[in-house]
């Protein structure tokens, strides 16, 4: 069929057995400034009742952002909303009175601390969701998690989306959780309370996938987005700990040139950098790449000369944040980093990795999302995604805290199974998992090297043994592999209230 265009001219529209559409007009797609107020943004998107909205967290204790969009949402008369945050912090108190009031109704993502403490006691009508940092990223990318609306703070913007979290009062480091958001949501709000001129050096996040830019007074409060420096801990305790790890890295042969392994930012994670930068030295070796979390310790590290390269997905204090705005270096997003659907993750290299636990048990599970007494209190992060990822996945934590057994017959949950985890190194010797019996040959035994079974031993002789818990059949949640199955449930505890 010939049809006129409104150019004039006669054209097909079934060319090739395929039906065409006329042209009909040579429209101006061209976009100017999108800044506007929260509250327009919002409506803009088609805010409605039952919507996800996404976050992400590197704000940390110090965020302004999910507190005030879901004000906002409130007084637009919303309810029912799914949050599918990458985590909270004790900041978010006030999701508590946006549950009570039907504002929120579901949670898809990592929950912290007081608002963890609250569902634990009244389970939400949906339980809550825990994923890892790569597993969350899947979800999204496969569609699992289907985001409405993603609200993405930045620290920085021009008027036209591109964003960063690496420049600006508020800095904290480059927005690493979100790209998978932006690309997958229907909408995208960037929030900043620093719109800068076009077009922004860093962009993190793209003006092809924001839609609006919010502009408010306060992102955060950055006294507790960064806290300075992050401390190495000082306990005695856990700096043998901290130094046994060391030394298992140094028996089993991976302190030497063109290592990998994963920098944290928790107390004994840091020691334990802080023995290996100084080990390095000892040996005269040169690792090849930091990856994870970028503090102080592994800048320090790089500019020694002993790592060639940090591949960072986080940046952990002021320092740090400082010094990539000179130094971009590579950061990499988390879907680099630890999308377990992708061909290549950063962490698919990792030699060795230091991570914590709140709970091991006699098969090597390890549990990072509740306390003994069943409260849901932590998340997952890149727990999961990395013990996978490495060749030797170290757990640390003392035999026993106070009257409670941390080495037990069976965690409360399971966050990260046993056959991932190689070594878990207390203040009362280093269990070897027995699948590892490479290690167990290499390991020298004046390293007090005691079976799990003898830790547990020692714990329950000092404790008296595990608080006995009686769980009702109301679930609280899940925790998932981070390819999607389910892990482990969490159900409410009789009596917690």
């Amino acid at each position: 069929m010939r049809i006129a265009n409104t150019a004039g001219r006669l054209i097909e529209t079934n060319i090739s057995g395929k039906t065409y559409k006329p042209f009909s007009g040579a429209k101006k797609y061209s976009y100017s400034s999108k800044v506007t107020s929260l509250t327009e943004a919002l409506s803009k998107c088609g805010i409605k009742d039952g919507m996800t909205l996404s976050f992400h967290h590197q704000l940390r204790n110090g965020d302004f952002v999910i507190n005030k969009t879901l004000e906002t949402v409130k007084n637009l008369g919303v309810s029912n909303i799914m949050l599918a945050q990458t985590a909270m912090f004790n900041v978010h108190n006030p999701i508590i009175d946006f549950i009570k009031e039907g504002v929120v109704n579901r949670i898809e993502g990592s929950i912290n601390g007081v608002v963890g403490d609250y569902i634990s006691r009244n389970p939400l009508p949906y339980p809550v969701v825990l994923r890892s940092h790569g597993g969350r990223w899947a979800a999204i990318k496969s569609g699992e998690i289907h985001v409405d609306i993603a609200i993405i703070a930045s620290s920085s913007s021009d008027e036209r989306g591109n964003s960063t979290g690496i420049i600006g009062n508020n800095a904290f480091g480059p927005i690493s959780y979100s790209q998978v958001d932006a690309m997958k949501a229907d909408h995208v709000i960037v929030v900043t309370d620093n719109v800068i001129e076009y077009p922004n050096k860093y962009q993190e996040i793209q003006e092809r996938y924001v839609d609006y830019v919010a502009q408010i007074d306060r992102i955060g409060n950055p006294k507790n987005i960064m806290s300075g420096t992050t401390e190495i801990t000082k306990n005695p305790m856990k700096l043998k700990i901290a130094y046994n790890c060391v030394e298992i890295m140094d028996a089993v042969g991976i302190i030497k040139d063109g290592m990998v392994f994963q920098s944290g930012a928790g107390g004994i994670s840091l020691a334990a950098m802080k023995y290996l930068g100084e080990r390095l030295e000892e040996k005269n070796v040169t690792a090849s790449t930091a990856t994870g979390g970028l503090t102080k310790l592994i800048v320090d590290i790089y500019k020694s000369g002993r790592v060639k390269n940090i591949y960072y997905s986080q940046v952990f204090d002021d320092y740090s944040v400082k010094f990539i705005q000179d130094n971009i270096g590579m950061p990499a997003d988390i879907g680099h980093y630890a999308d377990p659907t992708s061909k290549g993750r950063t962490i698919d290299g990792l030699d060795t990795v230091v991570l914590g636990a709140t709970e091991v048990d006699v098969d090597f599970n390890v549990n990072v999302n509740t306390h003994s007494d069943g409260r849901l209190l932590h998340g997952i992060g890149g727990h999961q995604d990395t013990a996978a990822g490495a060749s030797l996945c170290i757990i640390t934590c003392p035999v026993f805290r106070k009257t409670n057994p941390i080495v037990r017959e069976k965690v409360t949950t399971i966050t990260t199974p046993g056959e991932v985890v190689d070594a878990i190194v207390t203040d009362n010797g280093i269990a070897i998992n027995p699948r590892r019996k490479d290690l167990i040959e290499k390991i020298n035994k004046n390293l007090n090297i005691v079976t799990i079974e003898e830790l547990k031993d020692i714990a329950y002789d000092a404790t008296g043994g595990p608080q006995e818990l009686e769980f009702e059949d109301k679930l609280v949640g899940c925790t998932k592999w981070f390819d999607g199955s389910v892990l482990d449930v969490i159900k409410k505890v009789k009596g917690l209230e």
